[in-house]
């Protein structure tokens, strides 16, 4: 056994999961009543495009803070499942995205859902306390200033 002080506290991370294992259930179980195509991972897509109108993949990605290819892969569940239209860019290297027909009507489905989300996330605010949006919004800004790999190896020091 290990004296209390010497064992770490819970990690940001084994925090960040079991309040994504608290949210995202419930977020899909509301977007799965509207259509069953729908999934959490495609809502900062549809919002880029409902904002943008079109947009490369790249584009997307950034905004949504992923990958390029985490960002290809969830496009093609989106155009198979219908939402999407994919067309090449003007360089044929770059592709564009928009949406499909079918995923414009499912955006006017989902609008008093995502409004519900919102509201939600809301009161969740209220009843912790917490500024959820503006924390994560800071430690986000924080982050691009110094990456945490970086914060790391500064409070470790050099090696011994």
């Amino acid at each position: 056994m290990y004296p209390a002080e010497d064992i770490p506290p819970v990690g940001l991370g084994t925090l960040l999961r079991a309040l994504l294992a608290e949210l995202e259930p419930a977020v899909e179980q509301a977007y799965a009543l509207v259509d069953p195509r729908m999934r959490s991972r495609y809502y900062p897509i549809l919002r880029h495009l409902i904002c943008h109108g079109e947009a490369s993949v790249g584009r997307i990605a950034t905004a949504a803070g992923v990958s390029q290819p985490a960002m290809t892969q969830t496009i093609r569940q989106m155009v198979d499942a219908g939402l999407l239209d994919v067309s090449p860019g003007a360089d044929r290297r770059a592709r564009r995205v928009r949406m499909s027909e079918d995923g414009a009507a499912i955006v006017q489905q989902l609008r008093p859902t995502w409004r519900a989300v919102s509201d939600a996330a809301k009161t969740l605010e209220r009843d912790s306390g917490v500024a959820i949006h503006a924390a994560f919004e800071g430690l986000l800004e924080a982050l691009a200033e110094k990456d945490f790999a970086t914060r790391i190896s500064e409070e470790k020091g050099p090696p011994q």
